[in-house]
C-alpha cells in the first residue's frame, strides 16, 4: 500500500544518511501522551511484531488524509509541522502487514485519556457510573481504580475497527482520516518526496 509520512526537513537528511528513519522517545513530550505513545507501541508490538530496537518508537503517517478521495495529505493545509517549519511529504510503499492503521479522530480518545464508548448511552451510563464514584476522566488521568482505567484502555482498541461507524462519535470509512504507524521507513521504499513550507 502507499502511505505518507510528513518529517521535518532534518528527519529527511537521517532518513538519507541513515537508508532508514524510526520515531524516537524525544517526540513524545506531553506525559498523558507518553501513555497514549506507549499504549500504541504496544498495540504494534501485539499486532505487527516486535520493534527492530528498544529506542524505536512509531512513526506516523497517513493511508487516507481526509476520506478516501482525498488519501495523499495537502501541503498547501495548515497544521502539518510548526508555522514556518521547512518540511517533506514522504510517500513510500510499505507492506500491509508492517502498518497499524486506525481512525485518526477516534485516536484522540486515546491522546486525551477519555473512554471510546460504543454510543451516546453507554457514553452517558460508564459517566454516570464513574460520577457515583466521585470519579471523572476528565479531571484525574489516569483514574486510580484499576478496574475503570482497564475499561477506558480496552474501549481504545475501537479505533482499530475502521468499518465501525456510529453517529455522533465515528465516520464511514470513506469519511474517515487514517493514520498509520509503523516501525521504520526505509529509503528504498521511497517512492517521491516533496518539500514544503508548513502553515
Amino acid at each position: 500500500m502507499i502511505l505518507w509520512t510528513i518529517q521535518s526537513e532534518n528527519a529527511w537528511q537521517d532518513l538519507i544518511k541513515n537508508g532508514y528513519l524510526s520515531g524516537t522517545k524525544a517526540d513524545v513530550s506531553d506525559e498523558i501522551w507518553d501513555m497514549a505513545y506507549c499504549w500504541m507501541t504496544g498495540q504494534m508490538k501485539k499486532r505487527l511484531g516486535s520493534r527492530p530496537n528498544a529506542e524505536c518508537f512509531p512513526i506516523w503517517a497517513w493511508y487516507q488524509w481526509r476520506g478516501a478521495k482525498r488519501r495523499r495529505p495537502d501541503l498547501r493545509a495548515g497544521g502539518h509541522l510548526a508555522k514556518h517549519e521547512t518540511g517533506v511529504r514522504i510517500e513510500f510503499e510499505c507492506s500491509e502487514n508492517a502498518a497499524l492503521l486506525s481512525d485518526f479522530e477516534l485516536w484522540h480518545y486515546v491522546l486525551n485519556y477519555w473512554y471510546l464508548p460504543q454510543s451516546v448511552s453507554d457514553d452517558e451510563a460508564f459517566e454516570s457510573e464513574l460520577a457515583n464514584k466521585e470519579l471523572s476522566f476528565f479531571t484525574t488521568k489516569p483514574l486510580p481504580d484499576q478496574e475503570y482505567h482497564e475499561k477506558i484502555v480496552h474501549s481504545w482498541e475501537r479505533i482499530f475497527d475502521l468499518n465501525w461507524f456510529q453517529s455522533g462519535l465515528s465516520a464511514p470509512r470513506d469519511q474517515k482520516s487514517i493514520q498509520a504507524t509503523i516501525w521504520q521507513v526505509k529509503l528504498e521504499q521511497v517512492r517521491n518526496h516533496t518539500f514544503f513550507k508548513s502553515r
